[in-house]
C-alpha cells in the first residue's frame, strides 16, 4: 500500500509542468509587486484517502521530473529527492498516459492514466492496479528543495512513490 501510495506521488510529479515562475502583478491595477506561481504538486489524497502519513511534492517538466518524499515523522522530516525522465503519450484506449524512469535507469514503477489536469488538481490512475492519487497545484517550499537528505539509492527502507 504505501509503495503505491509513493508511486501515486511521483506520477503527479511528473504531470505537472516544472518551473517557478514570478509574475509582476499589482494590487490595485498594478503596483509592481511580485506574485509566485505555484510550481508543482502535493499529494493530497490516495486511493480515496486524505489522512497522509507523510508529504509528497513533484515537479514536472516538458521531459524531467523531480519527487521530493518526505521520510521521517512530521516533526523532524527530511525530503528524499528523486529524478528522472518523464513523458506523456496519447493511447487511445486510456487517453493520456504518464510515465518514467528513474535518473539510475529503473523505470517506475507503474504508468499512469491522466483522468483529468486543471489549473489547481492533476488526478491520475494507475493502470495496473486502478489506484487512485489526487494531488493539488502548490508552491513547492524552498525547505524542501534546499535541504534534501540523501540515502543510498534504491534503499530498502524508503522506496520512491512512482
Amino acid at each position: 500500500m504505501r509503495l503505491n501510495f509513493l508511486l501515486g506521488v511521483c506520477a503527479v510529479v511528473m504531470l505537472a509542468v516544472a518551473g517557478v515562475s514570478c509574475s509582476k502583478k499589482g494590487n490595485d491595477g498594478g503596483d509592481g509587486g511580485v506574485a509566485i506561481q505555484p510550481n508543482g504538486w502535493m499529494l493530497i489524497s490516495w486511493n480515496e484517502d486524505t489522512t497522509l502519513s507523510g508529504r509528497v511534492y513533484l515537479e514536472l517538466g516538458t521531459d524531467r521530473f523531480t519527487l521530493y518524499q518526505q521520510i521521517g515523522n512530521l516533526t523532524s522530516a527530511g525530503y528524499v529527492p528523486y529524478t528522472g525522465t518523464c513523458r506523456m503519450t496519447a493511447d487511445s484506449e486510456n487517453g493520456t498516459i504518464l510515465s518514467g524512469a528513474y535518473s539510475d535507469g529503473e523505470p517506475w514503477a507503474h504508468s499512469y492514466r491522466v483522468e483529468s489536469m486543471t489549473d489547481t488538481e492533476l488526478w491520475l490512475v494507475s493502470l495496473d492496479e486502478q489506484i487512485e492519487s489526487v494531488y493539488e497545484r502548490v508552491v513547492i517550499p524552498d525547505y524542501v528543495k534546499e535541504a534534501p537528505v540523501t540515502l543510498p539509492s534504491r534503499s530498502e527502507s524508503v522506496l520512491p512513490l512512482l
